[in-house]
């Protein structure tokens, strides 16, 4: 039985750092099959991904990636943990043997220590101590772990590498992990250079419409969908989020998902105070909440998240060649997780994973509509994997 490493991932957008890891994981086991477990048309941090699923899955592909399946909406467009989780549940369900991940300022030894500190009882004790005192979450998370001697990762891949290790040892799976450091320019550093970050690149191109720092064998591909419109305009998505949420009621924020009266009142307050988006968006930056976070509630409000469930039990196929049609005949033998390939596969779903999967829906019709040329919400609805 060959290795299958599962490479969980948003590539918004792919560019030289993923192919990076991509290569680097091959140099290390060059006979395993390659699986991303990517994020679908919301990433983690609250935003519309650039790209849509199925062109993000095809550059992966192009990249060296044997199969790609979606983390669909709203494990994808959650937090850190649930995000995580996601990942690793389907990365299970499918088989693979690993995960691969990036990190940059941590070791995993640091990162495995810090994860059993807060899975300790001592941890959780302390929380309920801390936050009794009038002290938000994420503070009393810092704080319960600085008494014990360690202190909670600061930038976002390490903050999810922390939680697939949290997830892989809290499921008791058998599923290994090893990591590469993250090379070229940090997470959120937005200077033009050769290895640029996901988010210098985005900002780069909703300034100029061009991308830059990825593989060159991409180019063309690149110039293709942006020839074509089919991208996410984020001025118009903030212009309808801000809209929206002037005319929507305070108590429909409150009640979404991972929401409070404190972040209902800061959306409503800065929406109502605000003459544009960009006065709104810059008003939701709050020391108690990031901004994040209240992006994310903004789109579970939209689409009407109210919970989720602790784990997918689909996942979306967007690519596959033929070492992954070898392995997609053993996820299909699995009857507790389902693969979908197609809109009439839905219907073997039972009625949570029916739930779930309407949400996602729900979102893919809203999303097409805020390309640089529309299209119709009908686009939604084509569920074609890519298959080699």
């Amino acid at each position: 039985m060959r290795d299958i490493i599962g490479i969980i991932c948003e590539y918004n957008p792919f560019h030289k750092g993923h192919k990076y890891q991509i290569d680097k994981i091959k140099e290390k086991m060059p006979d395993a099959i390659l699986i991303g477990i990517m994020s679908g048309n919301v990433v983690q941090r609250g935003e519309l991904s650039l790209f849509d699923r199925y062109r993000r899955a095809s550059l992966a592909a192009k990249s060296g990636l044997d199969g790609v399946f979606e983390i669909p909406y709203p494990y994808c467009g959650s937090t850190a943990e649930i995000f995580a989780n996601a990942g690793v549940e389907i990365a299970s369900q499918i088989g693979c043997t690993h995960i691969c991940f990036g990190i940059e300022n941590s070791k995993i030894a640091e990162l495995e220590k810090i994860a059993e500190a807060i899975d300790s009882e001592k941890f959780n004790s302390e929380i309920e101590k801390i936050i009794n005192n009038n002290t938000n979450y994420l503070e009393a998370k810092e704080i319960a772990l600085k008494n014990q001697g360690y202190f909670l990762p600061k930038n976002s891949n390490d903050i999810l590498a922390l939680e697939y290790i949290r997830a892989i040892k809290n499921k008791n799976i058998n599923l290994k992990y090893f990591s590469f450091e993250r090379i070229g320019a940090k997470y959120n550093d937005l200077r033009e250079q050769e290895i640029m970050s996901a988010s210098a690149i985005r900002e780069y191109f909703k300034q100029r419409e061009e991308i830059v720092s990825i593989p060159s064998y991409l180019e063309n591909d690149y110039c293709s969908i942006i020839n074509e419109g089919e991208y996410i305009c984020s001025d118009l998505v903030n212009d309808f989020l801000f809209r929206f949420a002037i005319i929507t009621p305070r108590e429909y924020f409150d009640n979404s998902f991972d929401s409070c009266l404190e972040i209902g009142a800061i959306i409503k307050n800065s929406a109502k105070s605000s003459k544009n988006s960009s006065q709104f968006f810059e008003k939701l930056n709050s020391k108690s909440y990031t901004t994040s976070r209240i992006k994310r509630i903004l789109i579970y409000t939209l689409v009407g998240v109210k919970s989720i469930d602790k784990k997918p039990t689909f996942s979306v196929l967007l690519y596959a060649n033929d070492k992954c049609k070898e392995i997609l005949k053993n996820i299909r033998k699995n009857d507790k997780f389902s693969i979908i390939t197609k809109m009439s596969d839905s219907k073997q779903l039972d009625v949570k994973s029916k739930e779930q999967f309407n949400v996602m829906l729900r979102l893919n019709e809203i999303y097409y509509s805020f390309y640089k040329k529309p299209k119709s919400s009908t686009d939604a609805y084509v569920l074609k994997p890519i298959i080699e």
